[in-house]
């Protein structure tokens, strides 16, 4: 898989991934999180290697920033 793909992790229950989703997941080796904090994480494939973005939330005073900086972090990891 190349690019950059985005899934969203639904409600916070496993079981309410999409299945596209799901086999997406599977299919990767890396994820990288807007948040570990969210309840599916746990529930994710054993094999993925996780990131998360939960340092911008400290490092930065508005969740604006936050998105932004994700943004271009997200973007960045495209390109490498």
């Amino acid at each position: 898989m190349s690019g950059i793909t985005v899934v969203g992790l639904g409600p916070g229950d496993p079981r309410y991934l999409t299945r596209e989703a799901w086999e997406v997941l599977e299919a990767a080796e890396e994820v990288w999180l807007r948040t570990d904090q969210h309840p599916v994480v746990a529930g994710l494939p054993r094999h993925l290697s996780l990131h998360s973005f939960d340092y911008l939330y400290d490092e930065l005073d508005e969740f604006d920033q936050v998105y932004e900086a994700i943004v271009r972090e997200v973007l960045a990891l495209g390109h490498r």
